[in-house]
């Protein structure tokens, strides 16, 4: 060493002193670093922990909101706050026009003077003019009235037969008036009252005694007086335009059912409650006519029917659930938005049908090109695949002048049903569930229709049961 020289000497010197200290610095950190090594581990745990609870969360959410969850049912909305979206505060849009009453013209003029000062008791002497306020107010209700017919029976002189006077208000059967099936039926279907509050309505309002059980048969008897103007829908419904169809499962005495929605193109509404969701049902109800054409979803058992409009609803939910998922899913659902937006302003123009038959084809050809382009891509088989199955039916509507590319109808027609199976649970006998078909299906039809139910349930029960 004594011939190196003094700067290589020191440079050596220098390196064993960083030598040195870095070997004590390493000799901390093994002593540290277990400590963070098992904080590691337990931070990989908790957020493998986490990663399963979001995705047990992310399945239990795709039961109330997936493709194919209607907007009505949809209760949380992406994107809040948007033109179109849900932005949390409820109330009127912007814009909306009010709803004021206008007001009436009085059927009585009531003066209202005052004989006493409130202040010091006395005559106040003559009055300096008044001010005018006008209330709308309900009559007292009126107890229940009891009639009693006596219905004149005779032979007939010329040739023999014998019957008995019927009168419009009197009932061949049972004690019970045309006006009181009318007003029980109205709680329940329209007010979607149950046999409980019914039976407690009637008694506050109009002091009259019945059991949930007579509630009960009244509308059985109801239903009973439905069945034929029922038939007359279903036979209304084979010969229609068009028919919108859809189904929801609904619990039949502690079974699992359907209720099956068929909406023509003139409201007359069928609702058919069926222990199956097949085909066997379209078969009963369209009576073997498999050539009336159906709006409906992508289930399997409308591929029965020959001509099917197929929802692009449903469509445009299907293909925005894949949007965020991929650069492609964002394309995919870009493309079928527009063709969507084409179809409609098309058809908002009100062209010529043989306009419209060259348009189907061209679009046909163009859907069947999309199908190809993204067959492609693995991730978004789901969609490209629903939208195969519907190839040749997802422009039918321009053959038909008036028909809608989408269920929207049908579903809308749906809905009150299936608010009344969240309000009831669940039907308790198959003769319950046979009754509400036919007295849903007559208020369905009225309310589609414009029509004052009340009035049309008096006139059919005066037909059905006290003239027939």
């Amino acid at each position: 060493m004594q011939d190196v020289p003094n700067n290589v000497r020191q440079y050596i010197h220098n390196l064993e002193n960083e030598n040195r200290i870095l070997t004590e610095e390493n000799q901390q950190f093994r002593m540290v670093f277990p400590r963070f090594e098992k904080k590691l581990v337990d931070l990989e745990k908790e957020s493998q922990k986490l990663k399963d609870k979001i995705n047990n969360l992310e399945k239990r959410l795709r039961i109330y909101e997936n493709p194919h969850t209607p907007p009505s049912k949809q209760r949380f909305k992406k994107g809040g706050g948007g033109k179109n979206n849900f932005s949390g505060k409820r109330g009127a849009p912007k814009g909306h026009k009010g709803a004021s009453r206008k007001t009436l013209e009085p059927d009585e003029v009531l003066p209202v003077p005052e004989y006493h000062c409130p202040e010091c008791g006395k005559n106040p002497g003559e009055s300096n003019g008044f001010e005018t306020v006008k209330t709308e107010e309900l009559p007292p209700p009126r107890k229940i009235k009891v009639t009693q017919y006596e219905l004149y029976k005779y032979k007939c002189q010329h040739c023999g037969l014998e019957f008995t006077a019927k009168h419009e208000n009197c009932p061949q059967k049972g004690n019970f008036g045309v006006h009181l099936l009318t007003h029980i039926t109205t709680l329940k279907y329209h007010l979607r009252g149950v046999l409980r509050k019914i039976q407690d309505f009637l008694k506050y309002v109009y002091d009259f005694d019945i059991s949930a059980t007579g509630i009960h048969d009244v509308l059985l008897r109801v239903g009973e007086a439905c069945k034929n103007e029922y038939k007359k829908i279903q036979q209304r419904l084979r010969v229609a335009n068009w028919i919108h169809e859809d189904e929801t499962g609904i619990r039949v005495n502690g079974k699992n059912w359907w209720l099956w929605i068929f909406r023509t193109d003139s409201d007359d509404v069928l609702v058919v409650i069926r222990d199956s969701r097949g085909r066997k049902v379209l078969e009963e109800i369209l009576d073997g006519d498999f050539d009336i054409p159906g709006i409906t979803d992508g289930w399997r058992a409308y591929n029965i029917l020959s001509i099917l409009q197929r929802c692009w609803a449903h469509l445009l939910r299907d293909v925005d659930d894949f949007k965020e998922k991929s650069e492609m899913g964002k394309e995919l659902s870009g493309e079928i938005h527009r063709k969507f937006e084409k179809l409609k302003n098309f058809l908002g123009k009100g062209p010529p049908m043989d306009k419209r038959k060259k348009q189907k084809i061209i679009w046909d050809k163009e859907i069947s090109e999309l199908v190809e382009k993204y067959s492609q891509f693995d991730e978004l088989h789901k969609p490209v695949t629903y939208i195969k199955n519907g190839l040749g039916h997802w422009y039918t509507c321009l053959l038909y002048p008036g028909m809608e590319p989408t269920n929207n109808l049908g579903e809308q027609a749906i809905r009150e049903h299936v608010i009344m199976n969240k309000i009831i649970g669940a039907f308790r006998s198959i003769n319950g569930a046979k009754n509400y078909q036919y007295i849903a299906s007559m208020f369905a039809t009225w309310r589609l229709q414009g029509k004052n139910s009340f009035e049309e349930l008096e006139t059919l029960l005066r037909k059905e049961l006290c003239l027939s």
